[in-house]
């Protein structure tokens, strides 16, 4: 029951769904408490704008999660890395052209992989199957990215496990498979904001985790602008909030 309405639990307490909810409740119940009612909507709007903007958004980031340095190849040589691991971050179907193909954080994450793996000549692995909020009779995110990594990279992955629904399960899955090889050393490559988490739970997989963070956000260097609204900065503080109260449930 709980795996079924998880997206939605998630979709109710992040933005920009909670501020848009807290606006919609405190409206309905104006005529009864005004002063409260003025209040709510204030806070609403003001939380609402003030995470749509790149300054919110990059503070959260390295406020409220841990940050994990670029790596660099002699890191690879002092950890002893085996293997390659890139975790999924969904995927699109219904395009027009009937193809599945990856989402954007999956196609980045994919592509630092790559990177990666022509530069050590690590095998590499995706995993990802079908998310909780994914359609079931789709495509897995790792039958994708295996098509992908062929087709646009010219790289083929080793290994692609489709089992997976969410980060926990990644590790899960990855070991099993990893670990019957003898790989228990990897490089794990995921965004920045997501890496904290994917760590805590490779680790408790039995995986000795270097990590590989990517798509770190940041600052255009225009002040004015940064205090301006912005979709892709709404999206980087949704994210932020979403692996803060992962650690916490985790913890």
């Amino acid at each position: 029951m709980l795996p079924d309405i998880k997206p939605y639990l998630t979709a109710l307490a992040l933005p920009p769904l909670s501020p848009l909810l807290l606006i919609a409740v405190a409206w309905w119940g104006l005529k009864r408490h005004r002063a409260w009612a003025h209040a709510a909507i204030a806070l609403g709007l003001a939380s609402l704008w003030l995470l749509s903007c790149s300054a919110v958004s990059v503070w959260l980031s390295r406020h409220l999660l841990p940050q994990h340095p670029m790596v660099s190849t002699q890191d690879f040589k002092t950890q002893q890395v085996q293997a390659l691991v890139v975790l999924g971050g969904g995927v699109e179907v219904d395009l027009p052209d009937g193809v599945a193909q990856l989402g954007r954080h999956s196609l980045d994450r994919l592509r630092q992989g790559v990177q990666w793996a022509r530069v050590t000549q690590l095998p590499l692995m995706f995993t990802g199957g079908v998310g909780w909020g994914g359609r079931k009779d789709g495509p897995t995110e790792a039958e994708v990215a295996q098509r992908v990594a062929q087709d646009a990279f010219g790289w083929p992955l080793r290994w692609a496990e489709s089992q997976s629904r969410d980060t926990q399960e990644n590790a899960q899955q990855s070991f099993r498979i990893l670990s019957a090889q003898g790989i228990t050393r990897i490089g794990l490559v995921t965004d920045s904001w997501h890496m904290a988490r994917s760590v805590r739970q490779f680790e408790r997989a039995g995986f000795v985790v270097t990590p590989i963070p990517m798509g770190h956000p940041g600052l255009n260097g225009q002040a004015a602008l940064e205090w301006l609204p912005d979709a892709g900065a709404l999206n980087t503080s949704r994210q932020v909030i979403r692996e803060r109260l992962g650690l916490w449930i985790a913890r």
